[in-house]
């Protein structure tokens, strides 16, 4: 009886499910305009409706536009920055998760030039940083820079010793694949690998120092025990 009750809680859901994707083509089908602004307007919490309409017209102008992908998401953050996007400010407390990192740069920094859904060729740098949680774990952190920023940390290196200040953003890429990275809104080069070596390098660790003390201490009860020997 309990399976043929999981059997059709289970059968309830895939309808549910069916039902769904069923009512989402048919609205893509009846008026895709407005269906791709909704769509839009709920995964990045924008309202304003005159903004969505020229997002829509500017993904449909570029053939090649993926939607909700980085370049579209970058694409929407430059409407932002020139006022032709404007937020409410609970709704961007709310969706806003920004974070402070620090942390040494794992791997190689990329550099890259890619293109937003208008179409404009814009700066890239992808990196991942390396940092510890309150228990000690090592937490890896994929982050980008945009534009201007890409400029900022073009020239940071594998094992630089950085501070990151940026907004978590989701993506989705050409497969449907969802992945978060962070974007970086400033960043601080605190230490290079370079200085870091040469830190480490005239540092002794704690067991070299144990070893010194007990080489030294050795040395003092020779001297010790023949003093006494010379004594007696």
């Amino acid at each position: 009886m309990d399976k043929i009750k999981q059997f059709e809680i289970q059968e309830d859901k895939y309808m549910y499910y069916k039902d769904i994707r069923e009512n989402i083509k048919k609205m893509a089908n009846d008026n895709y305009k407005d269906f791709i602004k909704a769509i839009v307007g709920i995964e990045k919490g924008i309202d304003d409706e005159k903004a969505l309409e020229e997002i829509y017209d500017k993904y449909m102008e570029n053939d090649t536009s993926v939607l909700l992908s980085e370049g579209f998401d970058y694409m929407i953050d430059e409407m932002k920055e020139q006022g032709k996007i404007v937020e409410n400010e609970n709704s961007i407390e709310e969706k806003d998760d920004l974070v402070n990192l620090v942390g040494n740069i794992v791997g190689e920094v990329k550099n890259l030039e890619k293109e937003n859904a208008n179409g404009e060729k814009f700066k890239v740098s992808n990196f991942s940083v390396v940092s510890k949680d309150e228990k000690g774990n090592k937490i890896y952190t994929r982050c980008s820079a945009y534009g201007e920023k890409a400029k900022d940390v073009a020239n940071y290196r594998k094992g630089d010793f950085v501070k990151i200040f940026g907004q978590v953003k989701t993506f989705i890429d050409n497969n449907g694949k969802e992945y978060k990275n962070v974007r970086i809104l400033s960043t601080k080069l605190l230490k290079t690998r370079e200085q870091l070596k040469k830190k480490n390098k005239g540092k002794k660790s704690i067991l070299g120092q144990i070893g010194d003390l007990k080489s030294k201490n050795k040395e003092n009860i020779k001297k010790l025990e023949h003093h006494k020997g010379v004594e007696r």
